[in-house]
């Protein structure tokens, strides 16, 4: 069997050398000035990553000319599809400004419009991406409360920052190395799925924060109902600590008003990032007066006090894109959000029924826009599914890219955008059925270790 799954990847590897020539050429170029031919370690996969020249809509080309159809969103940026109208006109009407200002007006422009969008925003700070979002949340949650540790579910990411760089899997390991255990030490992994072992860590008065992503994303979207998410608020928020909703990846992609408002959650400080401005740079803290005070330089509020800056926060560009963005997700209504779900189910069905037919058990888990695929008979958990290998799954995702399909392997992520239609989720579904027809998943699931039906 050994022998059949090398021959598989040798297979689609070579279908995927055959069809990215200039990609290939591209990271060789890449390689010698980028650290690993990329700017991020997600952007690489072997045998070498794709180079896109650029996109529109739900659709990019890459450096062959290939029509890809975009499923991975440049990381779940582009919620809006790549060079939506109104962005684009708005961004370029921006650049005949200075790029960046000194208490520029449209930075109360933008945080008036966060405010008006998520009740539980009040005041507003702005950061260049999610990573800088979360760290400074933590830090206003320390200050505000007096008490250093956070508590952080297992399975979740919440960006580059040291100390939220564990407990990404079921193995609650630090990613990579370059972190000291003492940057960690203040961090409480925790079952979200359990209420009474959080009640427990929070019964001992020092926690500070609990983070959550309410779509669990980053371990295969396996949200808890909003009952048991509400329930979990009740209890941080009786112990004194503060609820750190993170919206990086549920902001304005469930709902206009994130996360927060499709599973009914009233947090006490919030963080936004990736569609906030579609691709530009920005992103948010906001929570209420009385925490956010704790960044006030005036110190009027005369408690304790939290640095918070950075030079580039109020660039005019990310600034007009994030404001044209929440316009765009206030007019999509109701309906909008409503269709973009049912595509991303009907995503889920397709997927499942591909890999059901070619004789590969498959559970899809789906939530608003974004799908996860697991290629496992066995119990639909997040403890089993985020323990299968990886290779299988891996796999398909490159082969996809045969097929002009770009997700990214190694993240196993269908985002779709709001410029996705009926038509594309049909080609993505064709396209796995064709993966399935010419390449033998089913051997890797079995030498892998998985399930076949």
């Amino acid at each position: 069997m050994a022998d059949a799954s090398t021959s598989v990847r040798a297979a689609v590897e070579a279908a995927y050398r055959a069809r990215t020539e200039e990609s290939r050429a591209w990271y060789e170029r890449a390689s010698r000035s980028l650290a690993g031919g990329v700017s991020g370690a997600v952007r690489y996969f072997a045998p070498y990553p794709t180079y896109i020249r650029d996109g529109s809509g739900a659709e990019l080309i890459d450096l062959d000319g290939n029509r890809l159809i975009d499923c991975f969103l440049s990381g779940a940026t582009a919620l809006l599809g790549h060079h939506e109208p109104s962005v684009a006109a708005a961004t370029r009407a921006a650049t005949e400004r200075s790029s960046l200002l000194f208490n520029p007006t449209h930075a109360t422009e933008t945080a008036e419009q966060l405010c008006a969008m998520v009740p539980a925003v009040e005041r507003v700070r702005f950061v260049n991406s999610g990573t800088e979002a979360v760290m400074n949340a933590l830090r206003i949650a320390r200050a505000f409360t007096g008490r250093a540790k956070v508590v952080k579910f297992w399975g979740t990411y919440h960006g580059m920052d040291d100390q939220v760089l564990t407990g990404l899997d079921a193995r609650r390991r630090v990613l990579g190395g370059g972190i000291p255990a003492s940057l960690v030490a203040d961090i409480v992994h925790a079952d979200i799925n359990d209420l009474d072992g959080v009640a427990q860590v929070l019964a001992g008065g020092d926690v500070a924060a609990v983070l959550l992503d309410p779509t669990m994303h980053h371990c295969g979207l396996w949200a808890p109902p909003p009952a048991h998410q509400q329930a979990l608020q009740q209890l941080v928020q009786d112990a004194g600590a503060l609820l750190v909703v993170d919206e990086v990846i549920s902001g304005f992609r469930l709902a206009p008003g994130g996360g927060q408002e499709y599973f009914g959650l009233q947090p006490d400080l919030c963080v936004f990032g990736k569609a906030f401005a579609v691709g530009e740079r920005l992103g948010a803290i906001g929570g209420r007066a009385e925490v956010m005070a704790v960044t006030d330089a005036a110190r009027t509020h005369g408690g304790p006090f939290a640095f918070q800056s950075g030079t580039c926060n109020d660039s005019t560009v990310s600034h007009a894109a994030a404001q044209a963005a929440m316009a765009r997700y206030r007019a999509l209504g109701p309906a909008g959000y409503a269709a973009a779900a049912a595509l991303a189910q009907r995503l889920a069905e397709g997927l499942t029924a591909a890999f059901i037919a070619h004789g590969v058990a498959c559970h899809a888990n789906h939530l608003g826009p974004m799908v996860r695929l697991f290629l496992t008979a066995g119990p639909a958990t997040a403890e089993h599914c985020t323990r299968l290998p990886s290779a299988p799954i891996d796999t398909f995702h490159l082969a996809l890219l045969t097929e002009g399909v770009l997700t990214l392997p190694g993240s196993n992520d269908f985002f779709l955008s709001f410029a996705h239609t009926d038509v594309h989720v049909e080609q993505v579904i064709a396209a796995a059925g064709r993966v399935l027809d010419t390449f033998d998943i089913a051997a890797l699931v079995a030498e892998a270790g998985g399930a076949p039906q």
